[in-house]
């Protein structure tokens, strides 16, 4: 065999390889939450098979570890699934002169840091996690200009600045973005990134070694400090301790420091130290998205994506994911996969068809005017008759705005058909409403937690 045949062997045989490896991506995409997927597997790629050994690369230590002790034996699986088996993985660090074929580059490393000290403590940033592509509403207007402030003046407004909110509604895509943002114009800045459970990771590791003293130093030695997820803290006492002390040591030198989690400061079960600090600060918190805000976020994924969507899969999107930006996210990857493979025009109802039965249909056609008004009459306790009438009492107004608002999200109505089933209303009015309950729900967790359980409700046909 020649020269040229062997390589042109040896390319397809990666090739193939690489194709395997797109599609076992795929499947742990589906099993791994996104931002673990996004730091620690989508960063690793194939570098070869020998036989039945395939050896896949990573270019960070801890990444090696949590793959190697998490997701070995479904990878194993995923790969003989596709190449067929006997298959043997094994995870191997890549160091940045290792030759290796990449279909794209590596993560960048914060400018000033060194390969040792970015293997060792900071995860990677996701490069798709900036300000441009990140859709402002009423939901988060409040937690993105906190931020935009924080990535043009570290260390000087908003410091700390804490973010909360339930999952997937893009506190982690806000945090990252100060980072991109600061080391794009600030060259030599020393962004640390890391999630709650990597630093419990880092801390009990430097303690087995004995190595608590590198670990400070590395810790401690920062511009910007980016903390997600710190409630993964709550319930470890000398982690705790370690952390209040980095806090206190970052803190003191000026530095900034920007903290996410899944509930509010004075819902954490941490030391009364730390959560003192936490709201020394800024606290701002990311509801879910209204209506609006949803479609205006599958509108921007989907031209990230290249896909055309009509107004009618787009709001059909909007009502079938109504708490979850990542969800949405998975919906628009999946439909993008089903209309290319089977060559067909993404429409309403290959939607319907896609997504319906992955999701929880939208119960749009069983959803009326009377029972949204019924649902919303029980739940604070008034008359149906006095939500279409002309009362305006406090009592009345906010469960009769709260109705409209329900009916504009679960509906496909018109502002004018629905404000003719209150009384004859003008569509101003119901889009004053409108306007009303999202700013409160933007405003207000509870209420928030109110308004998604009675949609919920309304749409299971559930009772209150």
């Amino acid at each position: 065999m020649s020269d040229s045949q062997l390589q042109l062997g040896e390319d397809e045989s990666y090739r193939a390889l690489q194709s395997s490896w797109e599609q076992v991506l795929d499947a742990l995409s589906e099993r791994v939450n996104k931002p673990s997927f996004e730091s620690w597997i989508r960063t690793a790629r194939p570098l070869g098979m020998d036989g039945g050994l395939v050896r896949i690369g990573t270019p960070s230590r801890f990444a090696k570890h949590w793959l190697e002790s998490k997701h070995l034996d479904a990878i194993t699986e995923l790969l003989e699934a596709q190449l067929g088996p006997p298959i043997r993985v094994k995870i191997e660090l890549v160091e940045e002169n290792e030759p290796v074929l990449l279909t794209e580059k590596l993560p960048r490393k914060p400018a000033g840091r060194t390969a040792e000290d970015d293997d060792v403590i900071s995860q990677p940033l996701n490069s798709r996690y900036v300000f441009d592509n990140f859709v402002v509403g009423p939901n988060n207007r409040l937690a993105h200009a906190c931020a935009v402030s924080v990535a043009e003046s570290p260390g000087k407004t908003y410091n700390p600045l804490f973010i909360y909110g339930g999952p997937g509604l893009g506190k982690t895509h806000l945090m990252q973005a100060i980072g991109h943002y600061v080391l794009d114009n600030h060259p030599g800045t020393r962004v640390l990134y890391v999630s709650g459970e990597t630093f419990t990771y880092h801390y009990i590791t430097a303690l087995r070694e004995h190595r608590t003293a590198d670990f400070r130093r590395k810790y401690r030695n920062v511009d910007i400090w980016l903390v997600d997820d710190i409630h993964f803290l709550v319930g470890k006492e000398r982690t705790e301790e370690e952390f209040f002390h980095t806090y206190n040591a970052i803190y003191d030198m000026g530095k900034q420091i920007v903290l996410t989690s899944d509930r509010a400061p004075k819902d954490l079960d941490l030391d009364t130290r730390l959560l003192s600090r936490f709201e020394c600060g800024l606290v701002a918190d990311i509801t879910p998205p209204d209506l609006e805000t949803r479609m205006a976020i599958i509108q921007s994924k989907a031209a990230s994506e290249n896909m055309t969507l009509s107004n009618e899969v787009m709001l059909y999107i909007a009502r079938l994911i109504t708490s979850n930006i990542r969800q949405i996210e998975g919906a628009l990857i999946k439909l993008h996969a089903y209309a290319s493979l089977m060559r067909a025009p993404v429409t309403e109802s290959l939607a319907q068809e896609v997504l319906g039965n992955y999701f929880g249909e939208v119960e749009i056609a069983v959803v009326d005017a009377q029972k949204v008004q019924q649902e919303v009459a029980k739940r604070f306790n008034v008359d149906v008759a006095a939500m279409k009438g002309a009362c305006r009492s406090k009592d009345i107004v906010l469960p009769r705005q709260v109705a409209m608002y329900l009916m504009r999200e679960l509906t496909n109505w018109s502002l004018p058909a629905i404000g003719r089933v209150f009384g004859g209303r003008d569509h101003t009015t119901v889009l004053h409403a409108c306007k009303c309950i999202a700013a409160k729900i933007a405003a207000d967790q509870a209420f928030a937690a109110l308004i998604e359980d009675l949609a919920r409700r309304i749409r299971g046909g559930k009772t209150c």
